[in-house]
């Protein structure tokens, strides 16, 4: 998390504190089973009153889901739901989470249904902590923490709380960047849905639209079926409007992982693919979708442990269907530099599961099966 996010973060902590202090002044505390069960109980029931809120309310909201979350760890197996894929994760926790993309509609509607969602859980946690004691007061203090979620989620337009605390006053240009166009839906699905073809054929039948969110999935789609040239020129032309200006760090990203394939079937020399990617992944720095570039970058170099190590915590912490598959591919290409080649192998299964018939899987493939015939 960047200093300036840590830094809003313990500011709106402040102001929170100070608002709720009528509040906090009256809370007891309890013995600290009582506590620990209260705590994690909140936290649950808020998760789910504001996602299934949003679930129920995603059709008059605009919210188009594009997937489905349940549990916590790393992405386990993935169940068809409706035209969305339900992903189940390795930890049988009761999270859920869901994946949305802001489709055009009436302001007035979405603000109203995507806080009609949000609002019960700050409302009860407030009743809770004004009539009840001990371990009731702890758990609805957890119920607020969505409000947390709320204000981290307005930096990215289009996301729920964006739509919340940003869409009664975006510019036309803001809203063009945070809506998505059906054929961007369409993709995301069929690429959660494990079928690429669909997913190029969704954004090929409707003209770009500039904006960072259209040329980001295009390049991915470009390097899912083994587009290189194609992909690393889409990705240079990419853009970055001033609505956007903080999620610029997201071109720099689809640039690292097209370089990355570039390099790996040979269409670039070092001399020209490190500093380029080296640039690219400084200005991605150490945000967490691009831990498998920087383990690419580690292995280009040479740095073969260093890149098992970040491949690694990529391939435990992506959810979504292209971040899993490419980052078992990055692990499995750092463990076939380290010399580990039966590893590399059941990451390369792991990602033929995920999203079958990516290209850079059989790109990394060839070198396991050199190593192993050799």
């Amino acid at each position: 998390m960047k200093k300036k996010t840590r830094l809003l973060l313990f500011l709106a902590g402040l102001a929170g504190a100070f608002l709720l202090q009528p509040l906090l002044s009256r809370v007891t505390v309890p013995p600290l089973h009582l506590g620990l069960l209260a705590a994690l109980g909140g936290a649950v029931a808020g998760n789910l009153l504001t996602q299934l809120g949003l679930a129920l309310l995603a059709r008059p909201a605009g919210l188009a889901p594009t997937l489905y979350v349940l549990g916590s760890g790393r992405r386990s197996r993935t169940v068809r739901l409706g035209r969305c894929p339900l992903v189940l994760r390795s930890v049988p926790l009761p999270f859920f989470a869901a994946g949305y993309q802001l489709t055009p509609g009436p302001r007035w509607r979405a603000w109203a249904a995507v806080t009609a969602a949000y609002l019960p859980t700050p409302l009860l946690g407030g009743w809770l902590l004004a009539t009840t004691a001990g371990a009731w007061q702890l758990f609805g203090l957890m119920l607020t923490a969505s409000l947390v979620d709320l204000a981290v989620q307005a930096a990215f337009p289009g996301c729920p709380g964006w739509v919340v605390l940003r869409l009664p006053a975006a510019s036309p240009a803001a809203l063009s960047e945070a809506y998505a166009t059906p054929g961007q839906v369409a993709a995301a699905r069929a690429l959660e849905g494990g079928r690429i073809a669909d997913a190029a054929a969704a954004l090929a039948a409707e003209p770009e639209t500039g904006t960072l969110a259209d040329g980001t999935a295009r390049v991915r789609v470009l390097l899912a079926t083994g587009e290189w040239a194609a992909a690393l020129e889409r990705a240079e032309r990419i853009t970055v409007a001033a609505p956007v200006a903080r999620m610029g760090w997201l071109a720099d990203l689809v640039r690292a992982e097209a370089l990355v394939c570039a390099a790996d079937a040979g269409l670039l020399p070092p001399a020209e693919y490190l500093p380029r990617l080296t640039a690219a992944v400084d200005a991605v720095g150490s945000r967490r979708p691009g831990a498998a570039a920087r383990a690419d970058l580690h292995r280009l170099r040479g740095e073969r442990e260093q890149a098992v190590k970040h491949a690694t915590a990529a391939a435990q912490r992506s959810v979504d269907a292209w971040g899993t598959a490419n980052a078992a591919c990055s692990l499995a290409a750092a463990l076939l530099a380290a010399g580990r080649p039966e590893q590399a192998r059941r990451a390369l299964a792991r990602a033929h599961a995920v999203l079958p018939g990516l290209a850079r899987t059989a790109l990394v493939e060839r070198r396991t099966s050199g190593v192993l015939l050799d």
